[in-house]
């Protein structure tokens, strides 16, 4: 469940919307506490989302700044 909301935080950030298939999943955990949990770990989602954002950006940012194409 943490992993979970996790990616679809960061697919947003992508521009990848995977609510339709990851709301309705971590929903279904409702029933066994699962809201309970993610109100609990937010701060971790959130942190774990940023972390994973920000590595790609700064790989993205690595990678366009080596590409051939790229004016000098």
């Amino acid at each position: 469940m943490i992993v979970d909301s996790a990616t679809l935080i960061i697919l947003s950030g992508a521009g990848l919307d995977t609510s339709g298939e990851t709301i309705p999943y971590v929903a279904g955990w409702g029933e066994t506490g699962a809201l309970e949990a993610v109100t609990e770990y937010a701060e971790l989602i959130d942190r774990l989302a940023r972390t994973v954002e920000k590595a790609i950006a700064t790989d993205t940012n690595d990678t366009d700044a080596e590409s051939p194409d790229t004016p000098a």
